[in-house]
């Protein structure tokens, strides 16, 4: 009987050994996860400036973006019309915040405007103007390229008076085949469409 809850006993101690063996192995073997955010102009060392505007109060927003980039998996762009999504590396926030306060604060460098607000603003805050951004497409490859194309639209502070907007397509070659590379040129991009709305808000206040 002793020999029998012995033996047991070992046969208990190595699958419990087993497991724990086995865990560690899936532990280290498991790829980590990586987060990653868009970058202002300043983060990407571009300073530049197109007018001073510091009376001028911007409202940026609503931005929206297509419902298949309404997930953390950062996407990209296969042949045609095949997306693929990222498991391991994803945003680490509201990829839809993430742009509305990037365009922000690149508009705001550009106009040298500090009164900036967010849709939706609170009562008190009366914009002179309105940016509003769809997007229709913001993604890349990463043998190739990112791609932004969306439709803007600057209005008044009612937004109900359409004062400018277009519809505007940019690309970016990617530095390397990274993701790290590939967020860097979706931000590129977003600072390319935030020079030219900067630019017709210039232009409408002249």
């Amino acid at each position: 009987m002793i020999g029998d809850s012995v033996q047991k006993s070992l046969q208990w101690c190595l699958v419990f050994a087993a497991v724990l063996l086995l865990a560690g192995c899936i532990s280290r073997s498991a790829p980590r996860v990586t987060y990653y955010s868009l970058m202002t102009m300043e983060q990407l060392g571009e300073t530049e400036t197109l007018a001073a505007l510091p009376e001028v109060r911007l409202g940026v927003g609503p931005i929206t973006i297509p419902d298949s980039l309404k997930r953390s998996q950062i996407a990209t762009r296969q042949q045609g019309n095949q997306h693929e999504f990222a498991e391991f590396h994803r945003w680490a926030g509201v990829l839809e915040k993430d742009i509305t306060s990037v365009m922000g604060d690149n508009l705001g460098q550009l106009l040298v405007i500090e009164k900036v607000g967010f849709f939706p603003w609170l009562h008190h805050f009366k914009p002179t103007y309105r940016v509003t951004i769809d997007v229709i497409r913001f993604d890349g490859s990463l043998e190739d390229e990112a791609v932004l194309s969306a439709r803007w639209a600057v209005a008044d502070s009612g937004g109900k008076d359409f004062l400018a907007g277009r519809k505007s397509d940019y690309r970016q070659p990617l530095a390397d085949a990274s993701f790290a590379a590939l967020i860097k040129a979706e931000s590129q991009l977003l600072a390319a469409l935030s020079k030219e709305i900067a630019a017709v808000i210039v232009a409408l206040e002249k």
